[in-house]
């Protein structure tokens, strides 16, 4: 599911689930251990809320909470308000999914 909200500097933002799948097929070699790992921080392994503004800015939060595809517009701006930057805003804009416009 795929939401679409605006902050309050009329931003307008994408916001999506990310549920990894069979991360067991996905292990790796730990170079410094030689241990078998997970890709993925613990955090993040269950799944998190990724969000990417109209400017190409990209946040997420490492918890996945249940009925984040009910909450209502400023539940999640609050859960924005709280996300971790992963990129800067560019000069391109949103790199996953380009068409993507906000609704008028």
């Amino acid at each position: 599911m795929l939401r679409n909200i605006t902050d309050q500097d009329g931003v307008a933002w994408q916001v999506w689930a990310v549920v990894p799948v069979s991360i067991e097929c996905h292990r790796i070699l730990d170079s410094a251990t030689g241990a078998d790992r997970l890709p993925l921080p613990p955090a993040l392994a269950g799944g998190w809320m990724a969000f990417e503004s109209t400017k190409g800015e990209r946040r997420q939060v490492g918890s996945l909470p249940d009925g984040w595809d009910t909450l209502d517009d400023g539940a999640l701006l609050a859960v924005l308000a709280h996300a971790a930057r992963v990129s800067p805003p560019t000069t391109t804009g949103p790199s996953v999914s380009p068409e993507w416009r906000p609704d008028p």
